[in-house]
């Protein structure tokens, strides 16, 4: 993946946290249909780089570039109608309400009318028979594909997904593969940062990104 004129590019991007550089001279590019795997040791800065291409992280050098123009060159706001968020633990969860009820609050936030979101995110992630249990008394497998059902609340064309197998069983996993796929077969892209390995969606492709290698990257 070496063209950088694709919907959505980084650029020799560099990032310095704490006087440190994480890494540097990272370059891809991502076009419909495809899905970006980021590997490298804890530390090596994955998660940085996905709040990078969220726009929460400034860059040290480098740009990002959306159709070919800044990604932030109508501001954030409406960068962030183009991604879906998901963080590497599940924060964004209310563990004193119910699975339904914390995903009414998402639908409420990211301006989703469509009530019946609601239950086909939590068909998708198997939770129709928990939807009414308090958060709090699901397990950590169950709260993480909670955190996925947010991901499918509201149709974007980027998910940034920070280790999103964290937690998930077999079954589980099979799942947030069958949503991936779906997203990818309509057109949609991610950035999917794992420890574990990926497999290629059944329609669209696979790149690899190894940010943590010498402190610099490039997808091959």
């Amino acid at each position: 993946m070496t063209a950088l004129n694709r919907l959505f590019s980084l650029k020799d991007i560099t990032c310095l946290r704490g006087g440190r550089i994480l890494f540097q001279n990272v370059s891809a590019a991502l076009s419909q249909g495809d899905v970006l795997h980021l590997s490298g040791a804890n530390g090596s800065g994955k998660t940085s780089l996905l709040r990078m291409m969220a726009g929460a992280l400034p860059l040290a050098a480098g740009e990002i570039l959306w159709g070919g123009a800044d990604f932030l060159e109508n501001g954030i706001a409406a960068h962030g109608e183009r991604f879906n968020f998901l963080p590497s633990d599940d924060r964004a969860l209310k563990v004193l309400e119910t699975p339904v009820e914390t995903l009414a609050f998402w639908a409420e936030v990211q301006g989703v009318s469509n009530r019946a979101a609601i239950d086909q995110a939590l068909a998708a992630m198997d939770m129709a028979n928990i939807k009414t249990r308090a958060v709090k008394y699901l397990s950590a497998g169950q709260r993480r594909r909670l955190s996925l059902a947010r991901v499918l609340l509201r149709p974007a064309p980027l998910w940034l997904l920070d280790e999103p197998f964290n937690g998930l069983d077999a079954a589980s996993t099979g799942l947030f593969r069958a949503a991936l796929d779906a997203h990818v077969a309509t057109g949609g892209m991610a950035v999917v940062a794992s420890h574990l390995p990926m497999e290629p969606p059944r329609q669209g492709a696979l790149y690899r990104l190894d940010i943590g290698a010498n402190k610099a990257g490039a997808a091959a």
